[in-house]
């Protein structure tokens, strides 16, 4: 139940509409999957993760705008394998599941001007939270932490005409910082490569 929570911020957040400003501000939702990497995908095999982003994005002048992204994405893998502990190993039936959720303050620079296709780069500073469960049979053993992270990204807003919605294309890359006391020992670095595809409203 408790990764459900992560969930419903970007959720409400996401159903509401942007306030009159000029079309200075536009409100974007991206539905996102995310491809582990480093102490991710060591601890999950899996080849993709979804995730949701709700993001607020205010235009500071042509070439530039910045704004806020909540987002929340997660990893399962369902294996056989052994897994290493501090106090042994253990080999079975196991799942093992990895929910993320993060806060960013971004900026974006947009170097070519064009109506139809904008072209950005920038990304994201804040932080984020991890919550690793490992299931063997009936028992569960779960670790978290706070994380402070960097998400560079590049993508392109793209229009039709005078429509106030936009279509949204990206790669986030999320680098967290290591941090917490997770399965197997010490500190982790959740890294995970985002595809983001979503609609926004001016």
């Amino acid at each position: 139940m408790r990764h459900h929570r992560w969930l419903l911020l970007p959720m409400l957040l996401a159903s509401a509409r942007a306030l009159p400003a000029q079309n200075t501000f536009m409100s974007i939702t991206t539905l996102e999957l995310s491809a582990p990497l480093g102490d991710t995908r060591n601890y999950v095999k899996s080849t993709a993760g979804p995730g949701l982003t709700w993001e607020g994005r205010w235009k500071l002048r042509q070439s530039a705008a910045t704004g806020v992204q909540l987002s929340v994405s997660q990893f399962s893998d369902h294996t056989d394998e052994t897994m290493t502990f501090p106090s042994g190993a253990v080999t079975g039936d196991m799942l093992r599941h990895l929910v993320t959720g993060q806060v960013l303050g971004t900026a974006f620079w947009y170097p070519v001007k064009h109506e139809k296709v904008r072209w950005y780069a920038g990304g994201g500073l804040g932080g984020g939270h991890a919550d690793q469960d490992f299931d063997l049979g009936t028992h569960r053993v779960s670790r978290s932490a706070w994380h402070m992270l960097i998400a560079p990204e590049v993508g392109a807003e793209i229009r039709r005409g005078d429509s106030l919605f936009v279509g949204i294309v990206s790669l986030r890359y999320n680098a967290p910082i290591s941090a917490g006391n997770y399965l197997g020992g010490g500190k982790r670095s959740f890294q995970y490569l985002t595809l983001r595809i979503g609609l926004g409203e001016e």
